[in-house]
């Protein structure tokens, strides 16, 4: 053999064997890994969020702890507080003077307040994988707990019935013995204000039940942003005694719209 050819070959051996290893580290470092099939997609394991959702008859805050058990599937609990209204309340003021002053606003008929405390679980599963890209992830969420209506006492500002315009003025709360005066527009200067009635505060427990579609940017980068659209329904164990001339009843049947924001790890 030509010692030429020869010193060339001894020569592509030792470059072989020294170079490699880094070669084949180099192509194991940038190949692609494939995905399991139990875990696509999946990069944090927790998920925090803080809701602010409304609703046809109220609007409220709550917060979600969430556990990421697949790509596709996150299971949560959750805790919520809102304000529940009757589907007749309306607010208004009546002209109480000559100078056409107004007085504070109120709402008729009205005798106590009511706001929920929620909590309980769920589950939130998306449709696809779109969200890898960064694109908006489409799926769906329900939830399921307890609810704890905050019954609070609604007190209106009433002057007596035969001291005129500029009589003295009470707040007074309804009960059948103030059932005419409670209902004379003439004797209502207002509303007694957000805080009166809470230390009376009674209770009322029930059952929830939430679900809707969830649309999500970004499902899996830290930053949380999701909008979620769907029906919400609150069941109590008697009725909830809001209006006094209107029906009342234990249950309430609205749609909803939460904005989600928080953060995953």
């Amino acid at each position: 053999m030509n010692f030429n050819v020869l010193l060339r070959l001894i020569v592509a051996s030792l470059l072989w064997t020294l170079f490699s290893p880094l070669i084949s580290k180099a192509q194991t470092t940038f190949q692609p890994r494939l995905p399991s099939e139990d875990r696509v997609g999946v990069v944090y394991t927790e998920e925090l969020t803080f809701d602010f959702f409304a609703h046809t008859s109220g609007m409220g805050v709550g917060v979600k702890f969430g556990e990421m058990e697949t790509y596709y599937r996150t299971t949560f609990y959750h805790i919520e507080i809102g304000t529940m209204r009757h589907p007749k309340e309306v607010r208004q003021s009546n002209r109480i003077s000559l100078f056409s002053v107004l007085s504070r606003p109120y709402i008729y008929g009205k005798q106590n307040s009511l706001y929920t405390l929620r909590a309980g679980w769920g589950t939130k599963r998306y449709f696809s994988e779109k969200a890898r890209r960064k694109g908006i992830a489409v799926g769906v969420s329900y939830q399921y707990g307890a609810t704890l209506g905050l019954i609070k006492p609604y007190y209106l500002e009433l002057r007596g019935e035969r001291d005129g315009p500029f009589g003295n003025v009470n707040s007074v709360r309804y009960s059948e013995e103030e059932h005419d005066r409670f209902l004379d527009r003439s004797l209502i200067e207002g509303h007694s204000g957000f805080f009166k009635g809470f230390t009376e505060m009674g209770f009322a427990p029930g059952i929830h039940l939430k679900g809707g579609m969830h649309f999500a940017w970004g499902a899996f980068e830290e930053r949380v942003r999701a909008l979620e659209l769907g029906v919400q329904i609150d069941v109590f164990f008697r009725d909830i005694e809001i209006m006094i001339i209107e029906d009342n009843r234990p249950y309430f049947v609205n749609l909803y719209l939460t904005l989600q924001l928080g953060r995953r790890k």
